[in-house]
C-alpha cells in the first residue's frame, strides 16, 4: 500500500473472512474521510504539534461520517448499512454538537466514484 500510517491500523485476522476484509477496509477508508474533511476546514485551530479538532475551527463529525457511509457503500451495500446502524447507535449517545452540525458539509467522494448525488 505504501501508507505505513493506514497499514498500522489494520486489525488481526478475525474468525470470519468478510469480517475482517470489513474491519479492515473501514479502517483505512475511514482514516482517509477522516483527513479529507481535516483539508475542507476553513478556519484552522492555532497550530499545535498534535493537531486535533477544536472548537476553535470547523470540525464536523457529521462531514466524515457521511462520507463513511458513502464511500463503504459504494464498495458493499450492506457495509454502507452496517456503518450507518454502527454511526447512529454512537450518535445517540454522543450527538453532535449545535456547532458541528452547523459546520457539517458534503465531501467530494468523486475520485472513488462516488457522484454528487450518490
Amino acid at each position: 500500500m505504501g501508507r505505513p500510517d493506514l497499514e498500522a491500523e489494520i486489525p488481526a485476522p478475525l474468525g470470519d473472512p468478510d469480517d475482517w476484509l470489513f474491519h479492515t477496509l473501514s479502517d483505512i477508508t475511514r482514516k482517509l474521510v477522516q483527513d479529507m474533511e481535516a483539508a475542507t476546514r476553513q478556519v484552522h485551530a492555532p497550530a499545535r504539534p498534535d493537531p486535533r479538532p477544536t472548537i476553535d475551527d470547523d470540525y464536523s463529525r457529521q462531514t466524515w461520517i457521511e462520507a463513511h457511509e458513502r464511500l463503504m457503500a459504494h464498495l458493499r451495500r450492506d457495509w454502507g448499512a452496517r456503518l450507518h446502524h454502527h454511526y447512529r447507535e454512537m450518535l445517540a449517545r454522543f450527538p453532535l454538537t449545535p456547532q458541528e452540525r452547523a459546520n457539517a458539509r458534503r465531501l467530494d467522494l468523486s475520485d472513488f466514484g462516488i457522484e454528487i448525488g450518490d
